[in-house]
C-alpha cells in the first residue's frame, strides 16, 4: 500500500471516506492530390492538367507530396476531379486554434516537473481544450456537497450560483476547512480571466451545499437541494460505511431529474468503496450500462494507478496525484483555489506545505486524492447536460464511460479508463433528440389535373448551439380529397417535387419527416397546402 500525504485533519476524513474560438471556415482554395508526386513537381506536366480543367495555381502547394493548391469555378474544379491523374480534390479550410484559456495555471511551467509541464497539466491530458472547442459550459451547474466555498475568493465568488448550509450555522460561502474550495476550483474556477487557474467546466456555475458533518441526513438533504437548484451533476468527494435506504431515495430522485451523481473512490487500495459510491456503482462496473452514477479512482502524473480504490465499483479514472510513489517527488498534488490564511490556520497545513503562493496570491494549495479527481468528471457531466438537455442521466453516464481513454475494455484498476472530456462532448453533441421539419407547398389552383405539382421542403435543425443533426432520412406526403381522411401517398427523400394526376376537387397536403436518429416530425395542426383542381376546359 502506498502512503498518502494528507494536509488537513478534515481532508484526512474526506480521503479515508473517499474523498471560443470561432468556427473553422473555407479559404476558397482547393488542394489537388496527384497520383504521382513527380507530376506536381514538374510545372511542364502539371500546368497543362490545370489549364485543361480551367483552374490555376493559388499557392505553393506541397510538391514533394504531389499536392497543388488551386482555385477556379465549380465546373472547373469538377473537371479537375474527373482527371485520371488526380487522386482527390478537397476544399481548403482555415482551422481554429484549440481553445486554451489565458489563466496562468494553464500556461505557466509547473516547478519540479519536466520541462513543458504546465501547472494544470491534467487539463490537456484529459482533452479539455477539445471539449471547450464545442462548449464553454455556459449554463452548466455543478452541485458540490462539501465543506463550503470561499465566496471572497476571486476564482470562486463570481461562479457561485447558490450556496447554503446544512447542519451548521455558518453560510455556504465560508469554508473553514479548505477542501470544498479546492474541489470547487478544480470544477468551476473563473476561467480565461488572465489570473489564477482554469476550471474544468470553464463557464459553469456552482451550487454549493455545505455539509461539513457528513451525516446521512445532511447528504440526503444536500442531494435534494442541489438538484432543486438546477445542478446538472453533483460532486461527492466523500464516502465510506454501509449503504443507506435514505441515500437510495435521494439518488433515485436526482437521477429521475437527469442529474449525474459523481462520487470519489476510496484513497486506499480497497475494493469496497463505501456509500454513496457503492450505491452509485454497486459492483457491476464492467457492464457499461450498469449503475446510477459514476465512481472515480485516481491516476498520477506518470499515468500510474495511485494506490486508490479499485475493483467492480470503479467507473473510470481521473488525475488526482502528481507522484503517488515513495519517496515523493514534484508538487504535492493538484493546484486549486484555497481560502485565505486566517488566525486559526490548521498546523498540519504548515507542516506539509500544501498552501501555495501562486503569482503573488496565497489563496491556493496543492492537495491530492480521489477528492481532486472526482470534480473533473463532475464538470464534464454538467457540460454534457447543458450542451444537450435531451440526454438522460443514464445516457450521460454511458457516454462518459464509453469515451474514456483506454487500451481495452473495463479494468479493475482504472475502470473504463481515463476521463476524455473532448471525446465525451463530441459524443454528446451527436445524440439527436430534435425532430426534423418539413412542409408541402403548391399553387392554390390547377386547371389541368395531370399537371398538379406538390413541392416538399425539409430540414433537420440541430436543436442547440454546438449540437449536430443527424439529417433527414425520409419524408411522408399525406393527401386527402374533400372531407375524406388523410392517407400517405408517397415516402421518399430523393424527389422534392411530386407530380400527381388528380380528379376535380379540393385536396389538402401535409408532410412528416424522419431523421437519421429516428426522430419523427409530429403531424401539423392543419394542412400545409390546399389545392383546388378545376374541371378541365
Amino acid at each position: 500500500m502506498r502512503p498518502l500525504r494528507i494536509c488537513l485533519p478534515a481532508l484526512l476524513a474526506f480521503a479515508l471516506l473517499a474523498p471560443a474560438a470561432g468556427a473553422a471556415e473555407p479559404t476558397g482554395r482547393w488542394l489537388a492530390v496527384f497520383d504521382h508526386a513527380g507530376t506536381a513537381r514538374s510545372a511542364a506536366l502539371l500546368d497543362p492538367v490545370l489549364a485543361r480543367a480551367g483552374v490555376h495555381r493559388a499557392g505553393r502547394g506541397v510538391p514533394a507530396l504531389g499536392i497543388a493548391t488551386v482555385d477556379g469555378p465549380a465546373a472547373a474544379i469538377a473537371r479537375l476531379r474527373r482527371d485520371p491523374r488526380v487522386r482527390s480534390v478537397s476544399a481548403e479550410w482555415r482551422r481554429d486554434l484549440r481553445a486554451v484559456p489565458n489563466d496562468p495555471g494553464v500556461r505557466q511551467q509547473q516547478p519540479d516537473a519536466p520541462s513543458g509541464t504546465p501547472v494544470q497539466w491534467w487539463l490537456a491530458r484529459e482533452r479539455f481544450p477539445a471539449a471547450w472547442d464545442v462548449t464553454r459550459g455556459s449554463g452548466a451547474v455543478v452541485g458540490v456537497l462539501d465543506t463550503g466555498v470561499d465566496g471572497d475568493h476571486p476564482q470562486l465568488g463570481p461562479k457561485v450560483a447558490s450556496a447554503e448550509s446544512i447542519g451548521v450555522t455558518t453560510p455556504g460561502t465560508t469554508d473553514e476547512d479548505g477542501h470544498g474550495s479546492h474541489v470547487s476550483g478544480i470544477a468551476c474556477a473563473a476561467t480565461d480571466d488572465g489570473s489564477g487557474i482554469a476550471g474544468a467546466g470553464w463557464n459553469c456555475r456552482l451550487a454549493m451545499v455545505k455539509i461539513p458533518n457528513l451525516r446521512d441526513e445532511e447528504i440526503v438533504a444536500g442531494i435534494y437541494r442541489a438538484t432543486e437548484r438546477g445542478a446538472h451533476a453533483i460532486n461527492m468527494s466523500f464516502g465510506g460505511g454501509p449503504e443507506s435506504g435514505a441515500l437510495d431515495t435521494a439518488i433515485d430522485f436526482a437521477v429521475r431529474r437527469g442529474v449525474v451523481l459523481v462520487a470519489a473512490a476510496d484513497n486506499e487500495p480497497v475494493a469496497d468503496q463505501g456509500a454513496p459510491a457503492s450505491q452509485l456503482q454497486p459492483g457491476d462496473a464492467a457492464d457499461v450500462d450498469s449503475g446510477r452514477g459514476l465512481v472515480v479512482t485516481a491516476l498520477d502524473f506518470f499515468d500510474e494507478q495511485a494506490g486508490t480504490g479499485f475493483g467492480p465499483q470503479i467507473s473510470l479514472s481521473a488525475y488526482g496525484f502528481y507522484d503517488s510513489s515513495f519517496p515523493f517527488e514534484g508538487p504535492l498534488g493538484l493546484l486549486s483555489s484555497y481560502p485565505a490564511v486566517t488566525d486559526g490556520e490548521v498546523p498540519p497545513l504548515i507542516v506539509c506545505g500544501c498552501r501555495e503562493t501562486f503569482n503573488g496570491d496565497d489563496r491556493y494549495a496543492y492537495l491530492e486524492g480521489t477528492s481532486m479527481a472526482a470534480p473533473q468528471v463532475t464538470a464534464v457531466a454538467a457540460m454534457l447536460g447543458s450542451l444537450n438537455p435531451g440526454l438522460t442521466a443514464q445516457e450521460k453516464i454511458r457516454i462518459i464511460k464509453q469515451t474514456a481513454q483506454r487500451s481495452g475494455g473495463w479494468s479493475a484498476e482504472r475502470g473504463w479508463g481515463l476521463l476524455d472530456a473532448g471525446a465525451a462532448v463530441n459524443a454528446a453533441r451527436r445524440v439527436d433528440r430534435t425532430p426534423p421539419e418539413s412542409n408541402a407547398h403548391a399553387r392554390r389552383r390547377f386547371r389541368r389535373p395531370r399537371k398538379v405539382r406538390v413541392g416538399v421542403s425539409f430540414g433537420d435543425p440541430a436543436g442547440g448551439a454546438g449540437l449536430l443533426s443527424s439529417g433527414v432520412r425520409s419524408y411522408d406526403l399525406y393527401m386527402k380529397r374533400g372531407k375524406r381522411r388523410f392517407r400517405r401517398i408517397r415516402s421518399d427523400i430523393s424527389k422534392p417535387l411530386v407530380r400527381l394526376r388528380l380528379r376535380r376537387g379540393v385536396y389538402r397536403f401535409f408532410t412528416r419527416a424522419v431523421d437519421g436518429a429516428g426522430n419523427r416530425e409530429p403531424a401539423p395542426p392543419r394542412a400545409d397546402a390546399r389545392v383546388r383542381v378545376l374541371r378541365r376546359r
